[in-house]
């Protein structure tokens, strides 16, 4: 399957029209041809040793707002804390792809848990007539909505995960303005069985169906060189903001 975009961008480089996506930004045959080839990882994820991570878990946050809602704290995705929970709830990612936005989650002075976003598929059916995707707004449409790729809480709490959403959807319409310049109108997420979803609904996030259960193992290397492969179907939620 060929790697070059069915959208396009000016080239990241030098401006020429660009087909080549890698981590949301574009770049032309020419630019791209000359990008230092990766080698495999987990795409700048890198975890804790468990008896670092379980001290840094033990360290106080000094945050009142965290007594009633909890509190999200902006972090690059190269934090460690962020990438052992990451990596621990998904041993076999590659990476975070495109346009992130992540966050520790804070309640009650501790980090209890990570939560965060990346940009969206191009084109799944549900979500295009969801959010009216078309072939003429797909570019610009893309840039409006996020896929929250990540939500692990590690404590349980009854109504923590409907209220970190919450705080999650008002925290990413600002930090979105602010890091990307641009407004955010909407979410996605997938969800992988046994999980059904649970707090997604009680949040108010609409079920769109299933996905059709494929995907790529690119992550790391050129991406002309990504391979489709049969994978467990997930259910898909969304929500407007």
């Amino acid at each position: 399957m060929s790697a070059i975009n069915k959208r396009t961008e000016p080239c990241h480089n030098c401006g020429k029209t660009g087909k080549y996506g890698v981590f949301g930004r574009y770049y032309c045959k020419e630019c791209y041809d000359k990008r230092p080839k990766r080698g495999k990882g987990h795409g700048g994820l890198i975890a804790l040793p468990e008896e670092e991570l379980d001290k840094r878990l033990k360290e106080k946050y000094d945050i009142p707002e965290s007594y009633e809602y909890p509190f999200l704290l902006m972090i690059p995705k190269g934090n460690k804390v962020f990438a052992s929970l990451y990596l621990s709830h998904y041993p076999n990612s590659k990476g975070i792809v495109g346009r992130s936005i992540n966050y520790l989650v804070i309640w009650k002075d501790y980090i209890v848990g990570i939560i965060g976003g990346n940009s969206p598929p191009y084109s799944i059916e549900s979500i295009n007539n969801y959010f009216n995707i078309t072939k003429d707004n797909r570019t610009q449409k893309l840039r409006g909505f996020f896929n929250n790729d990540v939500f692990r809480l590690i404590i349980k709490e009854k109504n923590l995960g409907t209220k970190t959403l919450k705080s999650f959807r008002k925290k990413l319409k600002q930090d979105y303005k602010i890091k990307y310049g641009e407004d955010i109108f909407g979410m996605i997420t997938f969800v992988e069985p046994p999980r059904i979803g649970a707090v997604y609904k009680a949040d108010n996030w609409k079920y769109l169906g299933m996905t059709k259960g494929f995907g790529t193992t690119q992550r790391s290397g050129r991406w002309e060189n990504r391979k489709w492969v049969k994978k467990q179907p997930k259910y898909i939620f969304a929500i407007n903001l």
